[in-house]
């Protein structure tokens, strides 16, 4: 059977197909069914067309091999053999090799059931991280919300996910304390980062007040009723009073009333005449005012550290009386620091804002009430105007700084800068982070937006923005650096002068990298850049008649290593072999050395691929001795020619040159483990122990690499010894030795 076929490399995108045609010549006598079968992928990804060839002999036809990936195949390069062979048995089966080239696709995909929770102030989000791509993802994870109401936890923050491996991180939330009021949708979304790829995924915690709103409505009219209750009887205690004649209500009780004319003093006077208008030193008032509707006092608050202003602060209106100030009325300030106090009955009123984190203040910027302004409430007006300042307590923010696994350890800078004003030094936190990563910025001015920036030598820079609340201790994301890609440089010399033409190869992972040295110009210069760093490389330089040399090269994160200065020695001879055990099969990690030219030539068999192969390169013309060792083997010796340049393929055998020594120690005709047994030839001793293993009797014992000659084997018995016997050991020989124990017969 004979195969021909044009394509040696087939590009297959994935999830997609491709198809490689095939000719077939029918080398036989006989009528022959021919199919195609695809060695090196499973057999559910590939198919023929037709499924069997009818060919004469002689005759020649085409079989079609179509190969159907799916989305998660590995990137990369894959050699595949297609296989041909007849029913008949008559001839032989024919092969054609091909690389199948499948293109880089990532794909990241983030999903979670529920993505809605209701719960009264934690939950667990169970969130799925898939790879639908072909090629692995360092998976990066972080949760925020835009509110910042929110602390979220991830477990894990990071994850490797090969092609098509799914993963679970479990999104823990936890809000602020919510007593009162209906259900409040808190949203935040899950960002998951990964080469190119960025997703994010919305969740919703649906969270619920600890009192409902029934409880609410009974309390609420529960107070209704007392307050009632409680205006009744002062009513009456006021009206029904032993001396009525000296009950005297206040001006501001007649606020309400209807006075008319021209102000304060008419209404002065028309309650003495009589009229039933207010007394005198009644507050006058303007317009219709409707029942229960008062005046209303706004402003904004604003931080003393950016000048922006600050939301979620208590801004409370005080009435004074002879025990001190009352608080009549509150507000809580919006994200922009704006605030209204509304239904405040007419009159003089001081006004203070005060939060966890902050310094109480009074309007306008006194710290008690002794030093406060008084600000007048109108009927149906709104008094605007009334800002404060405030001052935040010092803030802290903490995080974490991964820059992946490391050798040595890596100093991380940190730098926190107030957005508000980046040059200003006396508002700059700097700290270096712990070996671990942690890092703490103390003493934080807040309020206020910093500007967190990352670096470390060989790494890529990174920034984030955190925005702090007054005594706040805020937890940032964790940080993961990258680091920066590296190169090697250097020249290739033939030890006097620089070599052009030299091949530089090298590998990142499964991807080979291959550069080469020009011949012109800067001849012998090589440069290996982007390689991703930290790592360890292993860089060979390959040169017709000249023997290969190998550089192992360390880089550190984003480090570049120069100036490496490789030289090449000449010839044109080369010897190729194999070496063997005494069975055929290959013996790796062989030494073998060619002796009699100049300098001796080495070069170490494989222990991948055809397994004890070995090529000696940068022989010149004459005779070689080979000689080949092998630990555990007697070296071997054999005369190559090369006068011409070119010698046939070289094949030693190796045999063992160390030898067994097993057997069973029995307690009669039972097997014992757990005996200590020692062999010695005098000098040297060594002690293994009986066991029972499975595959092997009770009480089974051996000893291996044992060197040529007679040994003493003997079992002890309370440090007394009370079987031995000699045998001899002859190289690659196993010597059978039962031994016995007194006791039961």
């Amino acid at each position: 059977m004979r195969v021909l076929s044009g394509v040696d490399v087939l590009e297959v995108p994935p999830g997609g197909s491709g198809e490689i045609p095939i000719d077939v010549v029918n080398t036989g006598t006989v009528i022959d069914g021919v199919s195609a079968q695809v060695l090196g992928l499973p057999a559910e990804h590939t198919s023929s067309r037709p499924s069997v060839l009818a060919l004469f002999p002689d005759a020649t036809g085409q079989l079609v091999v179509r190969l159907d990936l799916p989305s998660s195949f590995p990137a990369g390069t894959h050699p595949i053999t297609v296989q041909v062979t007849g029913e008949a048995g008559t001839a032989g089966a024919a092969h054609h090799d091909v690389d199948v080239v499948v293109a880089t696709r990532p794909e990241l995909a983030l999903s979670a059931a529920p993505t809605t929770i209701r719960a009264r102030r934690r939950a667990t989000f169970e969130v799925q991280v898939a790879n639908r791509g072909n090629v692995p993802l360092d998976v990066a994870l972080r949760a925020t919300d835009s509110d910042r109401s929110l602390a979220a936890t991830l477990t894990p923050s990071t994850l490797s996910l090969a092609p098509g491996a799914t993963a679970t991180c479990a999104v823990r939330v936890q809000g602020p304390r919510q007593l009162l009021g209906p259900d409040r949708e808190r949203a935040l979304q899950v960002e998951g980062t990964a080469l190119d790829q960025h997703q994010v995924l919305p969740l919703v915690l649906r969270q619920r007040s600890r009192f409902s709103a029934g409880v609410l409505t009974l309390l609420v009219l529960a107070a209704i009723l007392a307050a009632w209750a409680t205006m009744f009887l002062l009513g009456v205690g006021a009206v029904l009073g032993a001396d009525p004649f000296t009950k005297v209500a206040p001006a501001s009780f007649f606020a309400a009333t209807g006075v008319t004319g021209a102000g304060g003093a008419a209404g002065a006077a028309a309650g003495a005449a009589g009229d039933g208008g207010a007394p005198a030193g009644a507050v006058p008032r303007d317009g219709v005012l409707p029942a229960g509707v008062g005046g209303t006092v706004a402003g904004t608050v604003t931080a003393t550290s950016d000048q922006q202003g600050v939301g979620r602060l208590t801004v409370e209106a005080w009435r004074s009386t002879a025990n001190g100030p009352v608080l009549v009325g509150s507000a809580a300030t919006q994200q922009d620091g704006s605030y209204a106090i509304a239904g405040l009955f007419p009159g003089a009123y001081l006004i203070s804002v005060r939060a966890e984190g902050y310094t109480t203040v009074w309007y306008p910027a006194a710290a008690d009430a002794s030093g406060a302004t008084s600000v007048s409430a109108v009927a149906q007006t709104v008094t605007s105007g009334v800002n404060l300042t405030i001052t935040g307590a010092a803030a802290q923010i903490s995080g974490k700084v991964d820059v992946g696994v490391v050798t040595t350890p890596v100093v991380t800078t940190v730098v926190a800068r107030a957005t508000w004003a980046r040059d200003d030094a006396t508002l700059t936190r700097t700290v270096t982070a712990a070996a671990d990563g942690t890092y703490s910025l103390p003493n934080v001015v807040a309020p206020g937006t910093y500007e967190l920036s990352f670096t470390a030598p060989g790494y890529q820079p990174t920034t984030i923005t955190e925005t702090v609340t007054g005594g706040q201790q805020r937890f940032a994301p964790n940080v993961t650096l990258r680091a920066g890609t590296g190169q090697i440089s250097g020249t290739v010399t033939d030890g006097k002068a620089p070599l052009g033409g030299v091949t530089v190869t090298t590998a990142d992972g499964s991807n080979p990298i291959v550069v080469g040295t020009p011949t012109v110009g800067a001849v012998g210069t090589f440069v290996i850049p982007n390689l991703p760093t930290p790592g360890t490389y292993v860089v060979t330089f390959t040169a017709p008649g000249y023997t290969p040399s190998t550089v192992v090269v360390d880089l550190t994160a984003g480090q570049s290593k120069t100036g490496l200065a490789v030289a090449l020695t000449g010839g044109a001879g080369t010897v190729t072999g194999r070496v063997l055990a005494p069975d055929g099969s290959g013996l790796g990690r062989a030494t073998v050395t060619a002796t009699g030219g100049p300098t001796a030539v080495s070069a170490t068999s494989l222990t991948t691929g055809t397994v004890g192969s070995f090529t000696l390169a940068g022989l010149k013309p004459g005779l070689y001795t080979l000689t080949v060792t092998l630990a555990g083997y007697t070296s071997q010796s054999v005369a190559v020619d090369l006068s011409t340049g070119v010698a046939p393929p070289v094949s030693v055998t190796l045999r063992p040159s160390w030898g067994t020594v097993q057997g069973v120690v029995r307690t009669g005709t039972v097997g014992t483990a757990g005996v200590s047994v020692v062999a010695t030839d005098g000098q040297h001793s060594w002690t293994t122990t009986s066991t029972a293993a499975a595959g092997t009797p009770a009480g089974y014992y051996s000893f291996v690499q044992l060197p040529p000659g007679s040994y003493s084997v003997s079992v002890s018995q309370g440090g007394v010894v009370v079987s031995t016997a000699v045998v001899t050991v002859t190289a690659g020989g196993t010597v059978s030795q039962d031994l016995s124990l007194p006791g039961a017969g």
